[in-house]
């Protein structure tokens, strides 16, 4: 059997999968429509989304059929990249920046600068310069940015009133919400009986969102041209890593991996003050939560910086599309102010990559939480863009294996567990291609 032949049957192998996970038949085009297909990944809440922007992109343009299907967040990647390489990808695609530049490099997407130099001037000076740098590849602007947004910090309004401590909100309108700050919140915020642990005042998440501790503390990653692990020998980076494996281990502000078992410890569940996550998990916060009031605050400045982490998510249309002019219309409306003011504005999943979305009052209002929306403008204000390059798939995992026990087990320090990511990751960005 050759690539193509075990590629194509593979794909047909996970049709049922696709009808499970939402490709729900849909009308069939009607006499001079063209039909598109758009892939993309999404919870129900937003796969709902996306068909109500489909059908206002169709009530605008009564020429194009938009067949919408979703694949599970889980398998996207794989089915993506068996899509591509069998040659049977839909006109649109959403791909995760985290393997954009990979894909990027090998040529699967359409450039989109024939088409934006048709576009009025100043047509990219409405986004975000950050959105339209993450579509970038070699000088050329492959995908434009959807779901796009930074880190913040959700925290328990309930439990920080029952303490009587001042809320992060309110301690960053004051200029106080500062990494030290930060600290003696979360371990205020932490509850034991003898051994056991009631609740705590802060969650670890895994790379890349606790970036912002490490530019915080005036670290780096890579060196600027992505072509080295540097935060061995980065003090910043060190110290900023070890305060961070410090929220488990010596402040003890946040839960262990043993604690965490059968997820006893959420933001959800009432047990965690203070979440870090993605603008993105504001829908399921306001789904899931009923019992306590929560909002939002920045990541917390440090001694060095004051960054959060910002990324997104591209539009590409495939490079064989035999509908490019109506893949671009298409992709323009999901970037387009209507589309953004309800993924945006509406349901709160992302933060809008149009500067005019950003400042239209309607925005701003809210009706459930969060209510301070205003963080969302300040965090992608102050956002920083992640170093991926085209081996980021690959580097990413040596990366976490090496500084798995840093968190996970209380044997190593920052310093011994960067000395052995240095080691790991500097090997794959010297190697031959893997991905």
């Amino acid at each position: 059997m050759t690539r193509r032949s075990f590629v194509r049957s593979a794909l047909l192998s996970t049709a049922p999968v696709l009808l499970a996970s939402g490709c729900q038949p849909q009308e069939s085009a009607k006499p001079g429509q063209t039909t598109i297909r758009y892939m993309a990944w999404g919870n129900p809440e937003q796969i709902a989304t996306e068909r109500e922007i489909v059908r206002e992109f169709e009530k605008q343009n009564p020429d194009v059929r938009v067949h919408l299907f979703m694949v599970p967040g889980s398998a996207y990647s794989d089915k993506l990249q068996l899509m591509l390489a069998s040659r049977t990808a839909p006109d649109v695609l959403r791909a995760d920046h985290y393997y954009f530049p990979a894909l990027a490099r090998k040529e699967y997407f359409l450039p989109l600068d024939d088409f934006i130099a048709r576009e009025s001037s100043g047509f990219l000076q409405d986004y975000v310069p950050s959105a339209i740098e993450e579509g970038m590849w070699q000088g050329k602007l492959y995908g434009l940015n959807v779901l796009f947004g930074p880190v913040m910090i959700y925290y328990n309004k309930k439990l920080f009133d029952e303490q009587g401590l001042t809320d992060p909100y309110t301690l960053y309108r004051q200029g106080k919400w500062d990494w030290a700050t930060f600290v003696q919140s979360a371990q205020a915020l932490t509850k034991r009986d003898k051994d056991r642990a009631l609740q705590f005042g802060t969650n670890t998440v895994p790379f890349p969102l606790y970036t912002p501790v490490i530019w915080n503390h005036g670290g780096e990653i890579m060196n600027a041209e992505m072509t080295r692990f540097i935060m061995d020998s980065d003090p910043g980076a060190l110290e900023g890593m070890q305060e961070y494996a410090n929220l488990r281990w010596k402040y003890r502000c946040a839960p262990t991996p043993a604690d965490s078992a059968l997820s006893a410890f959420t933001f959800e569940s009432g047990k965690i003050a203070m979440h870090w996550g993605w603008a993105g998990e504001s829908p399921r916060f306001r789904k899931n939560i009923k019992s306590f009031a929560w909002d939002l605050a920045p990541t917390p400045s440090g001694p060095k910086a004051n960054h959060s982490v910002i990324k997104g998510n591209q539009l590409c249309i495939y490079r064989e599309s035999p509908h490019p002019e109506a893949a671009w219309r298409f992709i323009k409306f999901m970037t387009g102010p209507t589309a953004e003011m309800i993924l945006g504005g509406q349901l709160r999943r992302m933060v809008p990559t149009r500067l005019s979305v950003q400042n239209d009052p309607q925005y701003r209002k809210a009706e459930l939480p969060p209510f301070h929306t205003d963080i969302f403008i300040e965090s992608t204000r102050r956002g920083r863009t992640l170093p991926i390059d085209w081996r980021y798939q690959e580097w990413v995992v040596a990366f976490n294996s090496a500084t798995e026990s840093l968190f996970n087990v209380n044997t190593r320090d920052a310093k011994t567990a960067l000395s052995d990511a240095a080691k790991r990751v500097n090997a794959v960005l010297q190697g031959e291609e893997g991905f």
